[in-house]
């Protein structure tokens, strides 16, 4: 008995395709032979078919490693049914394939309670915001599903499918039930990062041999210039170490100004006690992506720790109303240059003049802490390890900021000595 993996070139679709198939045949002395072949999922141009060694040319897809570590698995599996099969006795060709098709039973669960399934085996091992994150794109698939009035499967979300979503996403904003009009869509930030978490799903069922449509693949995440980083000067911060009278006010104060010098987030900000400190350092795992940060204590922060008795919960509130907070505190204390926030929509461009405190967000205190050391010489691999970046490409746009900074600094320093 032999098991091969084969295709039938003469067989293509209007693609130039044709199934790859596993074959199972008996050849015995004085009889025909007999075949039997059992479709799988995958599909191959025939000029990236090698018949020889049975599987796709190296180099003919990007995937081509995970295609045929899944077509090598396929025919593993026919062989252990073989053996399963010997064991009780005789059998024919036709059980082996009802058998292996059982194994590979088209997915009987709607595409929305293949994403439930997901997230709870998920649950335990994303973060807080990576659920998030993957239930934000579940709602915008669920409006995209409407909108379009077609059901949403596995096998239906090809490159064509996110090219069509990538478009609504960046025309049509999710809005309360009720509303018919359109609205502003979304930013290319956010667009990439729905596409990016729906491909991490679709890779997640295609490694476990759901029937994904590969062409999915094909799809090229368009990514614009990073909008230039906007955050506040070092006249600014000095405005905002000086106490206010407002107790609400005050505690937002103290906590922006602990983000500044420190470069944590704002879901680790609000979680340091006594026990991560050491050293001289706040040693602490982050919630985003828990990883383990070293960040030594300066003046400035070991101030305002000192006051809240080593535990920021005494002056954390919602993020939510801290942003809401900081803005107007910013604003009662001066920090008013005007600015321009750049967005980047589809193929335009949106400039948005505004008051500096008008954008101004928790986050901001992290910028302020990268821009400042990066004036000040810190190499980007220190300030990296402090603040967790790993991708060099999302800290880069903290140096285009900062060379503008200097070039500054340059001609304040050519007007002075003239």
């Amino acid at each position: 008995m032999n098991v091969r993996l084969m295709i039938e070139k003469n067989k293509t679709n209007n693609s130039g395709e044709c199934r790859i198939y596993t074959e199972v045949s008996i050849s015995k002395k004085d009889e025909k032979k007999r075949i039997v072949r059992i479709p799988t999922n995958y599909k191959v141009t025939p000029t990236d078919w090698s018949s020889k060694s049975q599987s796709l040319i190296k180099g003919k897809s990007e995937d081509y490693y995970k295609i045929n570590k899944a077509l090598f698995s396929r025919r593993e599996e026919i062989y252990k049914i073989i053996a399963e099969l010997e064991e009780k006795g005789s059998f024919t060709l036709e059980e082996i394939k009802q058998k292996a098709i059982k194994l590979h039973e088209p997915v009987r669960d709607t595409f929305f309670d293949l994403y439930g399934k997901f997230l709870l085996v998920k649950k335990e091992s994303l973060t807080f915001n990576g659920i998030k994150d993957f239930n934000t794109l579940r709602s915008h698939l669920e409006k995209f599903e409407l909108y379009r009035k077609n059901k949403i499967t596995l096998s239906s979300i090809d490159s064509k499918f996110l090219e069509d979503f990538e478009n609504y996403l960046y025309k049509y904003k999710p809005k309360p039930k009720g509303k018919k009009e359109k609205q502003e869509g979304l930013s290319d930030g956010t667009v990439i990062k729905n596409i990016t978490t729906l491909r991490t799903f679709l890779n997640y069922h295609t490694e476990r041999d759901y029937p994904t449509n590969l062409a999915y693949k094909k799809f090229k995440i368009k990514r614009k210039p990073d909008p230039q980083v906007i955050t506040i000067n070092q006249d600014e911060f000095n405005k905002l170490l000086v106490p206010v009278n407002n107790p609400k006010y005050e505690k937002v104060r103290k906590l922006f100004v602990f983000l500044c010098s420190t470069g944590l987030r704002y879901s680790d900000g609000i979680k340091v006690r006594k026990h991560h400190i050491g050293d001289n350092q706040i040693k602490i795992t982050t919630t985003k992506t828990r990883q383990k940060l070293s960040i030594p204590l300066n003046e400035i922060s070991k101030n305002i720790l000192k006051e809240v008795d080593y535990d920021t919960s005494k002056i954390a509130i919602s993020n939510q109303k801290f942003n809401y907070y900081i803005k107007d505190l910013c604003n009662d204390v001066g920090i008013r240059d005007m600015v321009v926030k750049t967005i980047f929509r589809g193929n335009k461009e949106i400039e948005k003049p505004k008051e500096k405190w008008e954008i101004l967000s928790s986050h901001h205190g992290r910028k302020f802490f990268i821009t400042q050391m990066l004036i000040n010489g810190i190499r980007p691999e220190v300030i990296m390890s402090m603040t967790g970046h790993v991708d060099f490409r999302s800290f880069k746009k903290y140096i285009d900021v900062t060379d503008k900074a200097k070039q500054s600094a340059m001609e304040t320093w050519n007007k002075t000595f003239k």
